[in-house]
């Protein structure tokens, strides 16, 4: 099978017997009739004999979502390269076969070495991630003990239903407290929070720097949008504050020839209109040889002559980014003037 999900047991062989046992220092719990324990294994004596139960691989039986390879690399990246920790639980299901017992008095966990002898309910990536690593880790993890297939897959479901990650809007915006932002995310962090100053921006009041808002563009949209656009051929030549008036120049020529300018707020338009930012700057340099505010907004115009909130295909009406960028692509550049000279 060509995606096939290696087994830990493939990644990271055990030097144990299987069938041999082993215990580790770890404290009891208690709630709703369901019995789990807390433990930190050294990756070698838990990764090898845990396993998943992948939907993609049992439609019948499975429950878990495929492997994302390139997640857990990055996982044991992170591990290997870096003095970061990862303090959250890896969730695992004791089976039958790995005869679990824990022992009140001395505080010990003992359980069989056995390829299945745990089902991973939660952190699959974070475990083969450990399991990649080059570095001797401990795992931590929670054992519940004498689930039913039933009991595991409700486990399963409340765990990644009551879970809620940080917006990744926040995670942006407190990136530089870390002091883990890149250089191009620290000018963007800057053009974020400089358009949302100046009351002449025409996103004054429309971006959302922590969260994402309805009728406003956050972070991770502005950054997806804007990236591409600070790297563009003028913008590297400028210094910073010459780079944010040009874009925020561009910005009021957008919203002086839409004709809704509450479009420019919506993220499918944002980002469409900030992936025509080079062309226009193109075709300004073509026309009037400058990228003044008055050239931009020329070069624009013709926008007034089409109703963008409407894009249509196959009969319905279909806003998308990539429905937008080709009808502004034909409508400016339909009014590119070419003289003889240039020829």
């Amino acid at each position: 099978m060509k995606n096939r999900r290696p087994k830990p047991s493939e990644l990271l062989g055990s030097e144990k017997p299987s069938g041999s046992i082993t215990s580790y220092p770890a404290l009891a719990l208690e709630q709703n009739g369901q019995k789990f324990y807390f433990a930190t294994i050294p990756k070698e004596d838990i990764f090898p004999f845990c396993y998943v139960a992948g939907r993609d691989e049992d439609p019948k039986e499975g429950f878990q979502r495929t492997l994302d390879y390139n997640r857990a690399r990055d996982i044991a990246r992170y591990l290997d390269d870096s003095i970061g920790s990862i303090p959250t639980n890896v969730v695992l299901s004791a089976q039958p076969d790995a005869e679990v017992e824990y022992n009140s008095k001395s505080k010990l966990i003992k359980y069989k070495r056995l390829s299945k002898a745990f089902l991973v309910l939660d952190g699959q990536h974070r475990l083969y991630g450990y399991g990649l690593t080059t570095k001797k880790h401990g795992i931590p993890v929670s054992i519940y003990v004498g689930l039913s297939k039933k009991e595991e897959v409700s486990l399963f479901i409340d765990i990644n239903t009551t879970q809620r990650g940080v917006p990744a809007a926040l995670l942006l915006d407190i990136k530089h407290l870390a002091e883990r932002e890149l250089i191009a995310e620290t000018e963007l962090r800057n053009l974020f929070d400089y358009l949302a100053s100046e009351s002449d921006s025409p996103v004054h009041g429309l971006l959302s720097p922590s969260q994402s808002a309805r009728g406003k563009i956050a972070r991770p949209t502005f950054n997806r949008a804007v990236g591409p656009a600070l790297k563009s051929q003028v913008m590297d030549q400028l210094p910073s504050a010459k780079r944010f008036l040009l874009f925020k120049n561009y910005l009021k020529a957008v919203e002086g020839c839409l004709n809704e300018p509450r479009l420019l707020a919506l993220s499918a338009y944002f980002e469409s209109f900030c992936a025509m930012f080079d062309e226009v700057l193109r075709i300004a340099r073509e026309r009037f040889s400058n990228y003044k505010p008055e050239s931009l907004a020329k070069v624009l115009a013709p926008l007034k002559t089409i109703d963008l909130s409407r894009i249509h295909s196959g009969g319905k009406v279909k806003i998308s980014k990539a429905n937008i960028i080709p009808i502004l692509k034909e409508t400016l550049n339909g009014q590119i003037v070419v003289d003889e000279s240039m020829i």
